[in-house]
Formats: C-alpha cells, structure tokens, sequence
C-alpha cells in the first residue's frame, strides 16, 4: 500500500518539485505532471491505451467551459483598462475619504471582491494594489491587505468559476449516477458557510494588523492598534455583516455565479451611503507616519522619490465606469433567479453531447449558460460601443485577451487532463485502486476524524503550487471526496472546505505574491509579503478547519 500511494503522490509532487523549486511556468510543469501520470497510468496500473487517450482528451475538453469564462472575464476588464473606466474608478477612491482604516475597508470589501467577482485570476489585487500605493498606502502594506482581503473571495471569482467548475470538471465521475447537480449545490452552499462567516470579522482583522504592524511606532503600538481598530468597529461590522450575510444567502438561493459579486455590490454601495451621511465614521482621521520615517521594509526596497505616483484622472461620469459590473451583476442575477426559470432555457442549447471514442464518458457544452460567453461578451462588446473605442482599439483589446488568457488554456487543458488520468486509472488490468482512491485512503487513514483540519492543508498546498484556486481544486477535490467517503463524512462539507481553502492558498501562492510584488514595484521583496500573509493564512485555515470539524460531527452526519 505505502508504494502505490507514493506512485499515486508521484505525478502532483513532480508539479509541486518544478512549481517551486525550479519555478517552471505552470504550462510547463503541469507538463510533466501529466506525463508523469501518463506513464504510470499506462506501465504501472496497465490502463489500457483507448481508456488512458479517452480519459485524456476527455480532461482536456472539461476544461474548455473554464477556459471560455476566463477569456470573457479577462476581455471585459481589457476593455475596462483601455477605455478609461478603471482609472475613473480608482480617481473615485481618491475623493472618498482620507482615513486610511476607511479606504482599506471600502476597498477591500467593495472593490477587490467585485473584480473577483467579475474577473478573478489575480486580477483584484494587481488592480487595487497600486491604487493603495497612489493613496499613500506604503507598498509593503497595499501587497499584503490586496491579497488579505482577496483570500475569501477566490472560491466564488469570475462568476464562481474555481467551484463550479473547477470542482465540477472532476467530481462528476466519483459522484453516484444523477448526483451531481445537487452534490455541486450543496457544495456551494457550504463555500458560502465558510466564506461568509469570514467575512464578518476579516476587516476588523486587516484594521487591527495594518495598525499593528504600520502604526507609529513611538506609542504603544499593540494598545493604540487596539484603539484604531475599535473606533471603525462597527463599520467594519457593517460591511462584514453586509458581505457575509448577502454570500450565504445568494450561495443558497441563487448558486455560485453571484456571491462575490453581490457582496462586493452590497458592501461597497453601504459604505459609501455610510461615509456620505457620516453614519458609523471615526471622530479622529488614523494616516501612516510621514513617509520620511517609512523603513526600507515598508517601502519594499523603493526610494522616497518612487514613492510618488502620479494621481488618476476622471476620464469619464463615475456611474458610466461602473456600469458594465451592474450590468453583469444584474445579469447574473435576474437569469439566475429560481422564479423566471431561465436556466433550464439557458442550458437547452448544447454542443454536444458526444460519446469520446465509444466510451462511458461524454462531453457537452452550454455556451449560452457559461457567464464568459453570457453576460461577460457582449457586456465587453457593448462597452466599446458605450466608450466609444474605435477598431484599432477595439482590435488591440482583443489580441491582449488572446495573448494573456492562452498560458492559462494551456495550463488548465493539461492540469485537468492529468487529473482526469488519475481518476479513471481507476480502470485497470490489475483491478487495482486508481490513484486518486490510493492518495484518499491514505489521507483518510492518517487524518481519521480530524479530516476537517487536514483539509484546508491540503487545499492550500494546491493553490500554493500552482496559484489558481481553480487548479487547486481540479489536482484536489476528487481526492478529498474520496477521504470523506472512506471515513464516512460528509462529503459536500469536505468538499467545500476543499474550494475555501483553495482561496487561501493565493496568500502564499508564489506565483500570486510575484505578480503583486511586480505591479507594486518591490520585486525580490517577496519574502517580506509572505511573512506578513502567514498571519491571515493561519487564521483564516484555523477558524475553516475549527468550523469544518464541528458540522461534520454534528449536522454533517445527518447529510450527503
């Protein structure tokens, strides 16, 4: 048994070995990965060569739904970029409020969980950390809360991409017959759980640490960062309440396309409604020490000159730059809504199904129910018109999509084509356990009843490889069922905390702090922003696990 499980671990340790330490683009070492896989699936477990090329082409094609939101999700915020819309917005943020522990929160719950909402894939923190920078954030700060406040928002990003589909592209063939409709519903629901109880205290946390850890250094730091924090306490209740409340809810109600955008919506249109009546304000403004006493750690190596950064413009009406996120928001939301039964209408139109090879396994595509086909293109079409983007413009915009979104095509065809080969090489001459079911029992064995707090491990190791929630998932979340199977857990619970902790995982993603750190002008400061992100990753896996642990030993027994 110790063998097989070490080959089954093969194929994700050879990713995780050229991931991190060689740092191979993840195109190339998810490569290897699927070789690797490919080898012991064909020499080792004897799968036939029809059943391995089946299951193969049939991970690649899983991907494709994925791929076609993204690409959506990325044209609409080129369009967004190049029209002016983005610099409006962060021109917005400059006249809202001088109080650095307001503009975090508005930011943070308004701000980077709408882009996650509508774009994902890294995009809220390269778009909003540099917004923080220009308010006079110190760049070591705007890395860190940029990625804080995004590390709940991933599960539900680009329209619920990493758990509907991410989770979906595999659950499917180790799910009973007819299950996975409502498996996937539960699974979000419970993402919801995790997330949304998140949410209520994560800003009164990022206060707390951006005080204790940028404070002024003369006074008692701990206590004055004690006092800060408890003077914007029911603020940062508020919108935590308001974020918390609308994922759980939209999760259960609605399903996995809207949380993030409608908490993001919610929360941001709140504080602001908040700050114009002075409702809940500090009576005192809380600002950064002079940038003459800033360390070199804060600055992230940058001299006092590179800190200033020319201010953003208003390049048009502030509603018309946020008109395209209503109109997807109001999209998703009306199309989604139980009572108009349009879904069922939406998925009507099909590619497919076709029956790969003569096998068991088939394909099919629903263009018209993937949000990156519908609403994410022609609101990214229309926006030009709004705009007023000409063709070469409009040209240009479309070869940026192409070309940013194709190394992550490629990555997500490989990563989900290696997983499928695990799965189905369940298949075999030997009769013997797939390797998925091998790494499983395992995980089970040496977790027992505490597979609740191994999870989140597991899940952040994932996103910690290979940056993406999504891919964290598709390399996981089979594995984790299986656990709960043999150990006779929930199974939706585990799951879900499998997607949560996927999310997490981004605060220490090299790949994710490299990006944040290039956009914000500290590269090879990536080592100081992990330091600081240890913190909300040990809170944030502690309370899931914690919370994990608890519903499936009480409620969790009573459930699928």
């Amino acid at each position: 048994m110790t063998l097989w499980a070490g080959l089954s671990a093969l194929p994700i340790a050879v990713v995780f070995y050229f991931l991190v330490a060689r740092r191979w683009p993840g195109a190339k070492a998810m490569g290897v990965g699927w070789v690797t896989a490919s080898i012991l699936g064909l020499a080792v477990w004897r799968m036939q060569g029809g059943w391995w090329a089946t299951a193969a082409v049939y991970g690649g094609l899983q991907a494709m739904e994925i791929i076609l939101t993204i690409f959506g999700a990325i044209l609409l915020m080129t369009y967004l970029d190049r029209s002016g819309a983005l610099a409006t917005i962060r021109w917005h943020f400059t006249t809202i409020h001088g109080d650095r522990r307001i503009q975090l929160l508005l930011l943070g719950y308004g701000v980077i969980t709408i882009i996650e909402g509508v774009a994902g894939f890294g995009t809220p923190a390269a778009l909003v950390a540099p917004l923080m920078i220009g308010l006079g954030f110190p760049p070591l700060a705007a890395a860190v809360f940029s990625l804080w406040f995004n590390a709940p928002n991933p599960p539900f990003g680009v329209a619920g991409i990493p758990t509907l589909h991410g989770v979906g592209s595999v659950i499917g063939e180790v799910l009973p017959a007819g299950m996975e409709s409502q498996f996937m519903a539960g699974v979000v629901s419970w993402v919801g759980v995790f997330t949304g109880t998140t949410y209520v205290v994560w800003g009164l946390l990022a206060v707390f640490f951006m005080l204790l850890w940028f404070g002024d250094g003369q006074r008692g730091r701990l206590r004055e960062a004690w006092r800060g924090t408890w003077e914007v306490a029911g603020f940062a209740a508020l919108l935590g309440l308001i974020a918390g409340g609308s994922t759980m809810l939209v999760a259960r109600l609605l399903g996995g396309e809207l949380p993030a955008i409608t908490a993001g919506l919610l929360s941001l249109g709140a504080g602001l409604v908040c700050v114009r009546l002075g409702w809940l304000m500090p009576t005192s403004r809380w600002e950064f020490p002079p940038t003459s006493q800033w360390s070199d750690l804060w600055r992230g190596g940058l001299s006092q000159e590179r800190l200033v950064l020319p201010q953003p413009q208003q390049q048009m009406p502030v509603l018309a730059s946020w008109l395209p996120y209503l109109t997807v928001a109001g999209f998703l939301f009306l199309t989604r809504l139980p009572v108009f039964e349009l879904v069922p209408r939406l998925q009507q139109i099909t590619i497919g199904p076709w029956a790969l090879f003569g096998s068991p396994l088939s394909w099919q595509l629903r263009p018209l129910y993937l949000p990156g086909v519908l609403p994410f293109l022609p609101v990214a079409l229309l926006s030009g018109v709004l705009y007023g983007l000409n063709w070469t413009e409009t040209r240009n915009i479309w070869r940026r999509a192409a070309r940013q979104v194709l190394p992550a095509a490629i990555t997500l065809v490989v990563s989900v084509s290696m997983a499928q080969i695990m799965i189905q090489s369940s298949v075999n001459a030997l009769g013997q356990l797939g390797m998925i079911q091998m790494l499983s029992r395992v995980v089970a064995s040496a977790a027992g009843a505490a597979l609740p707090l191994v999870t989140p491990w597991i899940g952040i190791l994932g996103a910690f490889m290979t940056g993406s929630n999504t891919s964290s998932n598709i390399l996981f979340s089979a594995l984790q069922y299986r656990a709960a199977e043999e150990l006779q857990l929930s199974r939706t619970i585990i799951t879900a905390l499998q997607s949560t902790s996927g999310g997490i995982g981004n605060l220490i993603s090299v790949l994710n702090v490299a990006a944040i750190a290039g956009v914000t002008g500290i590269t090879g400061r990536e080592g100081d922003v992990i330091r600081k992100t240890l913190v909300p990753l040990l809170l944030y896996a502690l309370w899931v696990g914690l919370l994990g642990l608890l519903l499936v030993h009480t409620i969790g027994t009573r459930i699928f």
